[in-house]
């Protein structure tokens, strides 16, 4: 299957920003409760094809992981963001761009489902470790809720501004 050299290039950039702001986030002291990977990940789902999206949002907590030891492969958090990872980059691209749904619709089932992935994968995680599971699974969704909230404020501006910039460059195949 050929993809666009368009949306190979974007991702290939969306994945460098994913690597990139989490570690600008945490320098500042802001750390992961502002969910500073999501943006790129979901970025790749609004942008991308599919294949490329679904790429970015599974590499990029692996790939951060081996490069910085962000997310941490134990406890097994890096796994869990590669599930959420492809929820929020495969969802977008399927709602958006093949079903035609509005961008902040998308987005709005697209965070709810990965507050729900997140919760499940939590809730199986604790248990396997031994671990209260109801807090650990209320509290990791709790904690992103300021990042949820810049996400449905800013980012369908920001997604629609990025589409009309990219429909300036025409697809190549």
């Amino acid at each position: 299957m050929s993809y666009s050299f368009r949306g190979l290039l974007v991702g290939a950039m969306l994945l460098a920003l994913a690597l990139v702001i989490p570690a600008i986030f945490h320098a500042i002291n802001l750390g992961s409760s502002f969910l500073p990977m999501f943006y790129p990940i979901l970025a790749a789902g609004f942008l991308t094809e599919l294949p490329v999206a679904l790429a970015v949002g599974f590499l990029s907590p692996l790939l951060s992981s081996f490069l910085t030891g962000m997310p941490p492969l134990f406890p097994p958090i890096a796994f869990i963001m590669m599930a959420e990872g492809l929820f929020l980059a495969g969802l977008p691209a399927l709602l958006h761009q093949k079903k035609k749904l509005k961008i902040w619709p998308s987005l709005f089932l697209t965070l709810l489902v990965d507050r729900a992935v997140l919760l499940v994968a939590v809730l199986i995680t604790a248990k396997w470790l031994s671990l209260p599971e109801k807090v650990l699974g209320l509290a990791s969704v709790v904690h992103g809720l300021p990042g949820i909230i810049i996400l449905l404020t800013i980012f369908p501006p920001l997604i629609k501004e990025l589409q009309k910039r990219l429909a300036l460059f025409p697809l190549a195949e």
